[in-house]
């Protein structure tokens, strides 16, 4: 447990640190954030995940995190919720304001990396989420495919 206290108040420390003169509006993302919270709960009960706002230069980012190990299919059942809730929230509320989604689940966080998508792409993923003829597995890997790996330790 204190591992995993460690590993979640570094990916914290890293995210606020890095951009704390940012001019993000914190209230219009924690609201979203929120939200995608939210709707994860209730559309994906087999895991918990909660998203909060974070800081990237000028613009907001959402940060979502579990304390489960999430893969292979269900993390990307997982990152198909979080795209299509975060990407239509961030759009509304004008994705301009917003740099990206990042993920990242206990096995991600021990090996100090995380999975990001811009919003812009999160935002023209959902757009097509309604009209795709892929069958649900299919849209999951695709969509698990669009995030990018990344090492938040340098």
């Amino acid at each position: 447990m204190e591992k995993w206290r460690a590993v979640l108040t570094f990916v914290l420390w890293v995210y606020f640190s890095a951009s704390a003169q940012a001019s993000c509006d914190q209230r219009t993302a924690k609201s979203i954030a929120d939200k995608v919270t939210s709707e994860i709960a209730i559309m994906i009960q087999f895991t918990k995940a909660a998203c909060i706002p974070t800081a990237e230069a000028d613009r907001c980012s959402l940060l979502c995190i579990s304390d489960l190990r999430i893969e292979g299919t269900n993390r990307n059942i997982v990152l198909v919720f979080i795209t299509a809730s975060g990407g239509k929230k961030m759009r509304e509320a004008g994705l301009a304001k917003f740099a990206n989604i990042v993920f990242a689940d206990r096995s991600l966080l021990e090996k100090k990396r995380a999975l990001r998508l811009s919003a812009q792409r999160a935002s023209t993923l959902q757009a097509g989420f309604l009209t795709s003829p892929e069958k649900p597995e299919a849209m999951a890997a695709r969509v698990g495919a669009e995030y990018a790996d990344i090492d938040y330790t340098k």
